[in-house]
């Protein structure tokens, strides 16, 4: 008695449609994962100063299951650690040497506020903010470009600084502490001020600080604001900017072009061979249990 087999073509059709719903699952994911670069500038023997720090943006804001890349573009070698220069590593990540010219890519697939800094100069240091856009809560963070500056007092010998926050989230901010700190291109602290208020859900809103007797020179603004409603897990924000100060001609303070440390400089990315094991794996197992299934024995 001789066996024929016959050619099932349903489940053939059955067993594409299903591989194509496993490379749709194990790829989609990555496929629109975001890789945001961050370059270690060149200037780590003066710290960078005025600027905050030698990592650029010093603070950058991503999504669970995105990549940083550091660029060491300094003539040194550097590194991205977890941890702080007070305290050390923590453990997190760690990309060792990253040689002059040379990268280094980070996996973040955890919600949570990630400080690095370098562990061969100690002073240049970063964030990582890994956050969720879709969860409720709100959303705090400074706007670029709203810095205003003006003069107040008795012969004008007040300068106040106003820049515009805003909570693009779905609830309220009620508890936000906003501090402004002051520092000129050695470091030195001329002044720091702390207050307290809130932010509406989806909404801006202008903090202004007044800065008594300033003296003429470039100074840096480190703004901050910190939401102290636990409840709530946004990150705090950082941000930047460089004003000139000087007692003469029309334009007594005016602020600085400056680079921006929260920038969204994220880059769609395909891993090209990243998955490729995980598919071939998934695509052998279907084969091995649905093939069998594509013929039909006859005696």
């Amino acid at each position: 008695m001789y066996e024929i087999w016959h050619w099932q073509p349903l489940r053939f059709l059955g067993l594409v449609f299903g591989m194509c719903l496993v490379l749709a699952f194990v790829l989609g994911g990555s496929a629109y994962a975001l890789d945001y670069k961050v370059a270690i500038t060149n200037g780590t023997a003066s710290h960078c100063l005025p600027y905050p720090s030698c990592y650029e943006p010093y603070e950058i804001d991503i999504k669970p299951g995105d990549t940083v890349t550091w660029i060491n573009g300094d003539n040194k070698t550097h590194t991205a650690t977890a941890g702080t220069p007070n305290n050390g590593p923590v453990g997190m990540f760690d990309s060792g040497p990253i040689l002059p010219g040379h990268s280094y890519t980070q996996f973040f697939g955890t919600l949570g506020k990630f400080p690095y800094y370098d562990r061969v100069d100690m002073w240049p240091s970063g964030i990582v903010n890994v956050g969720n856009p879709n969860q409720p809560g709100a959303q705090i963070g400074w706007v670029n470009g709203t810095l205003s500056l003006s003069t107040s007092g008795g012969g004008g010998n007040e300068l106040e600084i106003t820049k515009q926050i805003e909570n693009t989230g779905k609830t309220d901010a009620n508890s936000v502490l906003f501090r402004l700190r002051i520092l000129n291109d050695s470091g030195f602290l001329f002044y720091d001020n702390l207050q307290k208020g809130s932010v509406p859900a989806n909404q801006n809103k202008s903090v202004s600080f007044v800065w008594e007797s300033p003296k003429e020179g470039n100074y840096r603004l480190n703004f901050d604001a910190e939401n102290l409603d636990r409840q709530n897990s946004e990150n705090n924000e950082v941000s930047y900017d460089l004003i000139s100060v000087s007692k003469s001609g029309s334009s007594p303070m005016q602020p600085i072009t400056t680079r921006q440390f929260a920038l969204n400089n994220g880059s769609a990315t395909v891993p090209e061979f990243g998955q490729m094991p995980e598919v071939v794996l998934l695509i052998s197992v279907i084969s091995l249990v649905v093939a069998p299934t594509l013929f039909r024995l006859d005696p």
